[in-house]
Formats: structure tokens, C-alpha cells, sequence
């Protein structure tokens, strides 16, 4: 079992600079499993919900002056895609959160 004191540590040497390679090797080396390896070498997930919903607004700002200036509504299908990222990604954050 490892321990959050381990797991600090670990983070810690990954920032100092040691590579994340040697770091497995050396924890296999002490007898942890690959599954808890997996539990400190967790890839971070970026929340693009506010990407999503001010690309979503200029895209629509933008449809408006080319749908005025062109006729062209096709930055009004861009910000409908960009609105509807936006409300699936916030959906499975609420789902996640239940």
C-alpha cells in the first residue's frame, strides 16, 4: 500500500527533475505494484469549459456581422458546435460530481 507521505515525495522528485522512467524502476524496485505506480502518475485533465464558451460567443458575435455583411451563416454553425461542447463537457462535471 502507498502511502500519501510516498506519493508527496514522489512528486516531489518529479519536479526537482528526476525523469518519470527511473522513478517507476526505483518503486517497482521497492516492491510497489504497477497499479499503485498508476495512482501517483496521474495525467492531468484541463478544463476547457470556458475555451468552449468564449469561443463560442465570438464565433456567434462574428456570425452575426458575416450573416449582415455575406449572408454566410457558417460561424453561426461553429458557435452552435463550440455551445453544445460546452454543455456536454459541463454535464459530464455535473454527473461526475454526483
Amino acid at each position: 500500500m502507498i502511502t500519501d507521505d510516498k506519493i508527496r515525495e514522489v512528486k516531489k522528485l518529479l519536479r526537482s527533475g528526476i525523469p518519470e522512467g527511473e522513478l517507476k524502476k526505483e518503486l517497482l524496485s521497492q516492491g510497489y505494484t504497477n497499479e499503485e505506480i498508476a495512482k501517483i502518475f496521474v495525467p492531468h485533465k484541463y478544463d476547457m469549459r470556458s475555451w468552449y464558451f468564449t469561443f463560442g460567443i465570438i464565433f456567434f458575435i462574428a456570425g452575426i456581422y458575416t450573416a449582415l455583411k455575406n449572408g454566410s451563416f457558417l460561424l453561426f454553425i461553429f458557435a452552435a458546435a463550440m455551445f453544445f461542447q460546452y454543455y456536454l463537457t459541463n454535464k459530464k462535471e455535473r454527473d461526475k460530481m454526483k
